[in-house]
């Protein structure tokens, strides 16, 4: 073994290793700041949707803005990644979404109102905030494949989404505080504000393509991971059995022929019916618990938060107990299908409890952190699979299968205003997703595999 394998063995044999302190450390600032500056909106939104007098459907599309951007950017950011590295490229996002934040209260200015461009002009600076972060989940797929140990990934993913989830919970801890202060546009004041000093962080510390990503002994370049996989047994078996299906592996690699394999399909289906529930739940939570549940605008984002804290812990812990599953022989396959399906099966149940109209508060706070903790377990689940079958082309894979993902988020946004507005009620909407969520599941376990294709 090279010294930069057996380096990379030390770094991965503990937490404090550098591919902790060099890739998913920053990975999770930047996450967190990412998240805390999309949802703020969600807790904006009410005092604004009153001082403006915008209806549910008009929320729903304010808030659905931020996903044309986003989605805009999935498959692009991940392309950029994998050519130029995702240091480059989630640097020029955070420049690029702090900006567009900052815009968002001149779009609501008394001049923009007279010119009967308020709203256009409110999507169009949301659309932008998108714009930005959208490069950053790809870039992130692409840092972790090329900087953190196979035998860690998992962690080092679900430790990555442990920043982002956070940053709902200091959005929404934050945002009321902010806004019952200062007002709603203090909020993106303050959060775009943040992007400077990020980005200088980010830069200051994220590894640089095919460098030495520790100071402190610890090679991190793709040559050394492949160094350290030729010498795991279980890895070559894993490569040999899968070589004759796919060839020229970590060659150039297309959409058509991503898009061609069943594999794919399985992250694509999972992404899709993962990103309806997950931004039906960011944007909305805090107007469910407010108009649903009779709390005001303080408990409604206070209690929204416990959910997110739920995810963020588990994020960490499903990639723990992928990895170890993994480690204990069993096979890649089995813990990705496993964990992937027990993280939409109980949260379809949880969402059927919702659904009862008559539901107590304690009860639907309950449910809802039910739901959001164990969907967090897909990080170890379909997030890790892209880089199973493609690990040359992670960022081109998060990128394409979240491209779907997104567009499904918007539909789900839009979709909710529309029912609450027609039925009065979010029971819909959570039965909707339960019954996505199963179908899901049987996607998943017939078309998944944990072995490399591309």
């Amino acid at each position: 073994m090279s010294a930069a394998a057996a380096a990379l063995g030390s770094g991965d044999a503990e937490v404090g290793g550098a591919w902790f302190s060099r890739v998913v450390l920053p990975l999770a600032l930047v996450l967190l700041v990412c998240n805390m500056d999309r949802i703020c909106l969600s807790v904006a939104i009410l005092p604004m949707a009153q001082e403006f007098g915008w209806p549910a459907t008009v929320q729903g599309l304010i808030q659905s803005a931020f996903l044309w951007g986003y989605t805009a950017t999935q498959l692009l950011g991940g392309h950029l990644a994998d050519k130029f590295g995702g240091r480059a490229v989630i640097g020029f996002g955070v420049a690029w979404f702090s900006i567009a934040s900052l815009l968002l209260p001149a779009a609501l200015s008394p001049a923009v109102a007279a010119a009967g461009m308020t709203l256009p002009a409110v999507l169009l600076a949301r659309m932008c905030v998108g714009l930005g972060e959208g490069v950053a989940l790809p870039s992130m797929s692409n840092m972790v494949a090329a900087h953190v140990p196979a035998s860690a990934k998992a962690r080092a993913l679900g430790m990555s989404f442990t920043g982002f989830h956070s940053g709902n919970l200091v959005g929404l801890v934050l945002s009321p505080l902010i806004l019952v202060t200062f007002g709603w546009k203090a909020l993106f004041y303050t959060f775009g504000l943040l992007g400077l000093p990020l980005m200088a962080v980010w830069l200051a510390i994220a590894p640089k393509p095919n460098k030495a990503a520790a100071a402190a002994g610890g090679d991190s370049t793709a040559e050394a991971l492949q160094q350290q996989q030729q010498q795991q047994g279980a890895d070559a078996s894993n490569s040999s059995s899968s070589s004759s299906s796919s060839s020229g592996k970590g060659e150039a690699v297309s959409v058509w022929q991503l898009l061609s394999h069943r594999a794919t399909w399985a992250i694509i289906i999972v992404n899709i019916v993962n990103h309806w529930g997950y931004f039906i739940y960011l944007n909305w939570m805090p107007s469910y618990f407010s108009k649903a549940l009779g709390f005001d605008l303080r408990s409604s984002s206070f209690l929204s938060l416990v959910p997110w804290l739920v995810m963020a812990v588990g994020s960490s812990a499903a990639g723990f107990l992928a990895d170890n599953l993994i480690a204990a022989g069993n096979s890649v396959t089995f813990v990705r299908k496993a964990v992937q399906s027990v993280s939409m099966l109980v949260p379809a149940i949880a969402l059927l409890f919702l659904s009862n109209p008559t539901i107590s508060p304690a009860a639907a706070v309950t449910a809802m952190t039910l739901a959001l903790g164990v969907t967090s377990l897909g990080q170890a689940g379909f997030v890790a699979n892209m880089s199973d079958i493609a690990p040359k082309q992670a960022g081109q894979m998060f990128g394409l299968c979240n491209t779907f993902g997104c567009l499904s988020g918007i539909l789900g946004v839009l979709s909710v205003g529309f029912i609450v507005e027609l039925t009065g009620s979010f029971a819909p909407v959570f039965q909707i997703t339960a019954a996505m969520y199963v179908v899901a599941v049987v996607c998943w376990n017939l078309l998944c595999t944990g072995e490399r294709v591309f």
